[in-house]
């Protein structure tokens, strides 16, 4: 019974050990000075029930969940949406995310104060394809595709309490020149940030002549009024070297940054297995490495979470220690 006592005692111990251990880590970390390092991913295109909650947060970064997509399409036939090509709404969008799992409640008890201080929460116009066809831009008038996007965007935004917006349109029809698509999108962005509808707002371009001769024009137009450039590294080829990452991003961030609008250009990666440019593993957080030390690492963001979900958000983990270090309570 003795022997039993001292074993007891000595368990006890340990625990009381541990759990000084663990205090005193918890109350040593503190999150990154104001402002937080940012991070930002894609949610909800591909279908794969992913919620908010099923993505790591770090505590120490600011989170961005970019809900992908709403889209001014419909399809042609309802019954068979893929039987024929869908039918451009001129502005009037609807939500094409997974809507059964990333619901307004679902974004309302995201962003609870108690909750998670650090989130918010955007969403992505426009995408790559919808219904297996290319998502492109066309507008009947500036007027029309503005009025129309202001008030159908006005109602998705205010059902989820959603914070801003992002534009990633990647094809554009023949009437739909880089000055139509600027003044459409960029009077959009414009209104919906003097009305308070939305705080914050981004453009997602990557390196195609035709993609940035648009972006361009919107940027020399409005580009004071987009916070982020969420430029796709990750299109760029797979085999990418640090040196020639470096480059472009150089390069993207003196055509956006340094073209009088006030965004910050971010770094990216893809999980989807179709994304190429610097990966993880191959020299991406060599890069980052260097842009920090340079001042000039402004974020990271990723497409998408519906990929990372089958490897546990590995690199998603990763990007975040990077950015704010270890935390209590984040593997």
């Amino acid at each position: 019974m003795a022997s039993l006592n001292l074993l007891i005692a000595a368990a006890a111990l340990v625990v009381v050990a541990a759990s000084t251990a663990a205090t005193a880590a918890a109350a040593s970390w503190a999150p990154p000075s104001s402002p937080r390092p940012l991070f930002r991913e894609y949610i909800g295109a591909e279908g794969q029930n992913v919620t908010f909650a099923d993505v790591p947060v770090h505590p120490g970064v600011d989170f961005h969940f970019i809900l992908s997509f709403a889209i001014d399409y419909a399809a042609a036939d309802a019954a068979n949406a893929s039987a024929a090509p869908p039918v451009p709404t001129d502005g009037r969008f609807a939500v094409f995310w997974d809507e059964a799992h990333l619901t307004p409640a679902a974004v309302s008890a995201l962003k609870c104060p108690s909750c998670s201080p650090n989130t918010r929460v955007a969403l992505s116009l426009g995408g790559d394809t919808v219904f297996g066809y290319n998502a492109t831009f066309s507008a009947s008038s500036v007027d029309a595709w503005v009025d129309n996007a202001v008030s159908s965007l006005t109602a998705i935004l205010t059902r989820y309490g959603i914070d801003g917006v992002d534009i990633d349109y990647e094809h554009f029809g023949e009437r739909e020149t880089p000055e139509v698509f600027a003044e459409c999108v960029g009077r959009l962005v414009r209104a919906l940030k003097s009305a308070g509808v939305i705080s914050v707002a981004s453009i997602a371009p990557f390196a195609n002549p035709d993609v940035q001769a648009h972006y361009g024009e919107l940027w020399r137009r409005y580009g004071r009024d987009f916070d982020y450039v969420n430029f796709q590294f990750y299109a760029y080829p797979s085999n990418t070297t640090v040196p020639e990452f470096l480059g472009y991003y150089y390069e993207q961030s003196g055509r956006y940054a340094g073209a009088g609008g006030g965004g910050k250009v971010l770094v990216s990666f893809g999980t989807d297995p179709a994304s190429n440019g610097l990966r993880p593993g191959k020299g991406f957080f060599r890069a980052c490495r260097e842009l920090r030390r340079q001042g000039r690492l402004h974020g990271i963001f990723v497409w998408a979470a519906d990929n990372s979900v089958a490897d546990g958000f590995r690199y998603e983990r990763l990007a975040q220690r990077f950015l704010a270090g270890a935390a209590p309570g984040f593997p």
